[in-house]
């Protein structure tokens, strides 16, 4: 149970009274709780926050937790999301399948059904952080360490340049956009794309494969050698 304490969750219920009931119970177990009442609300903080696990009721106002999945899976094949819903639906079985989900319960919550999959999330997300993720040859990210390598040697690479490579390998399947980067490199500071762009232009010089790719008026990508 302590490991779900280095953890967040985003749990999404248009049911107010089942929301602060799961909620206190959730809030104990992780670092950070994020609510929403609906899928719009919900893919808002998704977009701001990227937590570790989502927890999503299917039927909402607004936009229903499949759409929600499919709108997340475009660009993140990798967030763990776990779906509750009131009915047994083989054509919602069918689609949280092809959604790479992590457990479909159906209602009530209780920590008989709910704790299994939170704790399957959790493993899951402990063994992907033991990858190594391979940039180029010889140069390479290792998730135990959150440090990058290049012929096993340690790049010297100062908070800022890390930070933003990290970003990049850590979301490799989708772009980052420019307000993640400026909240999650630049923290409480403000970021001008002219700094931005001298962080960058200082990192290429320190890697050994240019895995950075901007994408016009969005952000950056992470681009890995063929």
């Amino acid at each position: 149970m302590e490991k779900f304490k280095n953890y967040t969750i985003l749990y999404i219920e248009d049911d107010e009274g089942v929301r602060t009931i799961n909620s206190r119970f959730l809030n104990r177990m992780f670092s950070k709780l994020y609510e929403a009442k609906d899928g719009e609300e919900g893919l808002a903080l998704y977009k701001k926050y990227h937590p570790d696990i989502i927890l999503t009721d299917i039927q909402m106002p607004k936009m229903d937790g499949i759409t929600l999945c499919k709108k997340i899976r475009k660009t993140d094949q990798t967030t763990k999301i776990i779906i509750s819903t009131a009915f047994s639906d083989k054509d919602y079985l069918l689609e949280a399948i092809e959604l790479r989900l992590e457990k479909y319960i159906i209602k009530p919550l209780t920590s008989r059904n709910l704790l299994p999959a939170l704790t399957k999330a959790i493993e899951d997300i402990e063994k992907e952080k033991d990858a190594k993720v391979v940039l180029a040859k010889d140069f390479y990210f290792i998730n135990s360490t959150s440090l990058f390598y290049f012929k096993e040697d340690v790049l010297e690479l100062n908070k800022k340049e890390l930070l933003f490579l990290k970003l990049l390998v850590t979301n490799k399947t989708r772009v980052v956009s420019y307000e993640e980067i400026e909240q999650y490199v630049w923290e409480d500071e403000y970021m001008s794309l002219n700094s931005l762009r001298t962080t960058i232009g200082f990192l290429r010089k320190k890697i050994p494969f240019n895995c950075i790719k901007n994408i016009s008026n969005m952000g950056y990508k992470l681009k890995i050698e063929d």
